[in-house]
């Protein structure tokens, strides 16, 4: 098998040795009935031999599929989190100082550094990844930006691991310059919610600030503070060979607040043990919808194969047992072999719809996707794609696979597929609603009700929508140019209403004995 990619759970596999007991035992049973039955002409046990090779090979198929066999590739939806978050770590000497709890469950624990205390918990929040983009930043008397945006968390990981006091030259502190050089790691044109995580005492000896925090509320970008260190103050590590006396450095705290509060984001006291927790679960507020960002490939499970394999040997073990039925025998077998393909097909889109309504929308767009590949599931393939980009928020794309579903239904005769034929323009209406354009709706809704017009879903929206579009027509004071004002709709209502009176109302409305006027 060229490409073959392994099994997602080979602990299954160790069960084919049971299979060599089980054909021992009917092996000897077999000979048993021949013994009994010493007379010349054909081997009385021949059906149940054969009963036994096709029940082995069932339950050869069976744990085979349940190992999970995967080969060949597919293509695969890939989402990402719209959320860019840059961690700006503050190297000045302050941030050297043993003040801050080591919480690694040793009882007695000596202090750790605020760097090394910092460093950890952005590294916690980074192997916990919410998702979307990561950066890094590093400054002491000037800031540089290490690591630019990459989805690859390893890398900004490896980076802040590798970091020490002593990685930049300089002296003093400028947070200014290190949050001005966070900011430079964002793209102007990408839409993205934008954070920079700053990871510093907040002591600083040049640089304002406050310029820095201006410059940020004017790029739409948030700041969150990690605050480091001890309220109380501690000596600062003296400088070998220089002799100074110790200087006493305190956590910024209030400096600290500020500058949370007035960019949007939220400060974090890293002396507590659920720092990172409350960190990873502020990322995850910021973006708590994925997006999707494009298509990769990854192995095609073929576990669907081995099923329909189990259940025609599981089949034939049953039938070899049966007497009178050699005729139909290998018909049978023809024809689940040539309905197989559309089984498949079958079964990747119950696959889709499946894993569609739990809100995997990742596994679901992958069911449909290799659904693509049998022509009579295409048209629902590409409705549930639809429906998957829909749910997040993906429109237009989602307009272009309902196009491609009605595309496909073209060369199939008009009374079938009929629930598929009304979905389509339905769920077009519902994407041009959320959209804004109520002409195109109205247009999607009436197209559903020719479909069947018994469904009151549809006949609601449609009601919604071209009252929508009047009331814009009238804001813009633009002249309409479908007849009179609410002719259009007067006459589609009286139509409908003429039509299926008796299916007009809605369930979910109270039926007056003496309506006062129409019902609709």
């Amino acid at each position: 098998m060229s490409g073959f990619s392994g099994f997602e759970n080979p602990g299954f596999l160790p069960a084919l040795a049971l299979i060599f007991p089980l054909a021992l035992m009917d092996l000897l049973r077999c000979r048993v009935i021949k013994n009994r039955v010493p007379v010349a002409g054909p081997f009385p046990g021949a059906r149940f031999l054969w009963s036994s090779l096709f029940f082995w090979a069932f339950l050869a198929f069976l744990i085979s599929a349940l190992a999970g066999p995967r080969w060949g590739s597919r293509a695969a939806a890939e989402y990402r989190r719209e959320l860019d978050v840059v961690f700006a770590v503050d190297l000045s000497r302050s941030m050297e100082i043993r003040d801050v709890p080591a919480f690694s469950g040793g009882a007695g624990e000596e202090p750790v550094s605020r760097l090394d205390r910092g460093l950890r918990i952005a590294a916690e929040t980074l192997q916990s990844s919410p998702g979307g983009r990561f950066a890094a930043a590093a400054g002491k008397g000037r800031g540089f930006l290490a690591v630019p945006l990459t989805d690859d968390a390893e890398a900004v990981l490896a980076f802040l691991e590798g970091l020490a006091g002593f990685s930049l030259t300089g002296r003093g502190t400028n947070l200014e310059a290190l949050v001005d050089a966070a900011a430079s790691a964002f793209e102007s044109p990408f839409p993205a919610r934008r954070l920079i995580v700053l990871i510093s005492d907040g002591e600083a000896l040049s640089g304002s600030l406050k310029d820095a925090l201006n410059k940020l509320r004017d790029g739409g970008i948030s700041l969150s503070v990690l605050a480091l260190g001890s309220d109380e103050g501690s000596p600062v590590p003296a400088e070998e060979d220089k002799g100074t006396p110790p200087v006493l450095s305190r956590r910024q705290g209030e400096i600290l607040r500020y500058a949370a509060g007035r960019t949007g984001g939220i400060y974090i006291d890293g002396n507590e043990q659920a720092a990172a927790a409350l960190l990873g679960e502020h990322l995850r507020s910021l973006a708590p919808e994925t997006r999707i960002s494009g298509f990769g490939r990854e192995p095609e499970p073929r576990r669907h194969l081995f099923i329909a394999a189990a259940i025609l040997a599981f089949g034939a073990s049953k039938l070899c047992l049966t007497r009178g039925r050699k005729k139909f025998f290998f018909p049978v077998l023809l024809i689940f072999f040539c309905s197989c393909s559309q089984v498949s097909g079958k079964l990747l889109i119950m696959e889709g719809n499946y894993f569609y309504s739990r809100t995997m929308y990742t596994a679901a767009a992958s069911s449909y996707l290799r659904a693509l590949n049998y022509a009579e599931a295409v048209p629902y393939a590409e409705y549930g794609l639809g429906t998957v980009y829909f749910s997040q928020d993906e429109r237009k794309a989602a307009l272009d696979r309902y196009a491609a579903s009605a595309k496909s239904l073209e060369n199939t005769p008009p009374g079938e597929d009929r629930e598929l034929r009304f979905r389509i323009p339905y769920n077009s209406g519902l994407v041009f609603f959320a959209e804004g354009d109520y002409a195109a709706a109205v247009q999607s809704f009436r197209a559903a009700l020719e479909v069947d017009g018994s469904r009151i879903e549809a006949k609601r929206n449609l009601e919604l929508s071209l009252l929508s579009r009047s009331r814009e027509k009238e804001g813009t004071g633009q002249k309409r140019e479908d007849g009179p004002p609410g002719e259009t709709e007067r006459v589609l209502f009286d139509y409908l209403r003429l039509k299926e009176r008796n299916q007009w109302k809605s369930r979910e409305w109270i039926e007056a004995e003496n309506p006062p006027g129409p019902d609709y």
